[in-house]
């Protein structure tokens, strides 16, 4: 990684380039975290844990960014904002819920570190992804026929959907809840293998 990465320092509250180095990391995540899910759509088995693949690759992204802007609402503003555009494009509106709910808990979460503790910053994203995941599949379970409506006005086959209400129950989401958090957890941890010496520099220990 090049050492031309430059960390916040100085007041909390956030300024203008903070919030373009907000737009800018949130773009790349989301890109990311949409090339994880369409890569896993190939299959049905692996669609369900799209999210839990996601958190091992998107984990860079969302680490630097804490990183680069340590500030408070900094995670909850990046997290709105991919909800909002989670809806546009059709994903649904528990999908947009989730990434809201869990952008707000993950703010709360680094927010009781001071958004400098790795660990709070680590569980935060685990949370974060974890929330994610409840969001794609427990609406598939509990309201079925508006994920399905929403599947095939996007497209999706039929025998795919059938496929899904096949392996998804609850217990099921339970297991996809668990495995996202490890995943999101993993992908923290990478992220800090990769960057140790910025998360020192910024002062996140």
């Amino acid at each position: 990684m090049s050492n031309s990465i430059t960390v916040s320092t100085g007041s909390d509250k956030m300024k203008s380039k903070d919030f373009i180095t907000i737009g800018i990391f949130t773009v790349l995540f989301f890109v990311i975290t949409m090339i994880c899910i369409f890569a896993s759509a190939a299959t049905v088995v692996t669609f369900i844990f799209g999210p839990s693949i996601a958190a091992v690759f998107s984990g860079i992204i969302y680490m630097l960014m804490r990183i680069k802007v340590p500030k408070k609402g900094s995670i909850f503003l990046s997290g709105a904002v991919i909800g909002i555009v989670e809806f546009l494009i059709g994903a649904g509106w528990p999908v947009a819920v989730s990434f809201i709910i869990g952008a707000l808990l993950a703010e709360f979460i680094s927010a009781s570190g001071n958004y400098r503790s790795f660990t709070k910053n680590a569980i935060g994203y685990a949370v974060y992804m974890t929330c994610f995941a409840i969001g794609t599949f427990l609406p598939m379970v509990l309201i079925p026929s508006y994920t399905d409506s929403m599947s095939n006005s996007n497209g999706v086959d039929a025998a795919y959907i059938e496929n899904l209400h096949k392996l998804l129950n609850g217990p099921m989401v339970l297991v996809i809840a668990v495995v996202a958090f490890v995943a999101g957890m993993i992908g923290a941890f990478i992220a800090k293998a990769l960057l140790n010496k910025h998360f020192k520099k910024a002062g996140i220990v």
